[in-house]
């Protein structure tokens, strides 16, 4: 049960990294050259971050500590809901 766990919260991991970079996406449409730019930069982070995070859950998982590894899978969202909050407070 423990591993079903942290597999869950990998999954919800990857699938909000994966919302957040189709919202990034969707916003660019019509930005600046800046904002692409920054843009990005933004989305080459959190795919960066959603890698180290696979990673690092798969490893705990291996070493049977599904708790950690839950934790380290889900840190993603906690990234997403930072960055959201901040890109509406700055109207970007």
């Amino acid at each position: 049960m423990q591993i079903i766990a942290s597999i869950f919260a990998s999954i919800v991991g990857v699938f909000s990294t994966l919302s957040m970079i189709v919202l990034l996406a969707a916003g660019l449409a019509n930005a600046k050259p800046g904002q692409v730019q920054q843009g990005k930069w933004m989305m080459l982070g959190l795919l960066i971050l959603q890698v180290a995070v696979l990673a690092g859950a798969i490893v705990l998982m291996v070493k049977q500590k599904p708790w950690p590894a839950a934790a380290v899978g889900i840190s993603p969202l906690a990234v997403v809901i930072v960055l959201l909050v901040i890109l509406v407070k700055i109207e970007w």
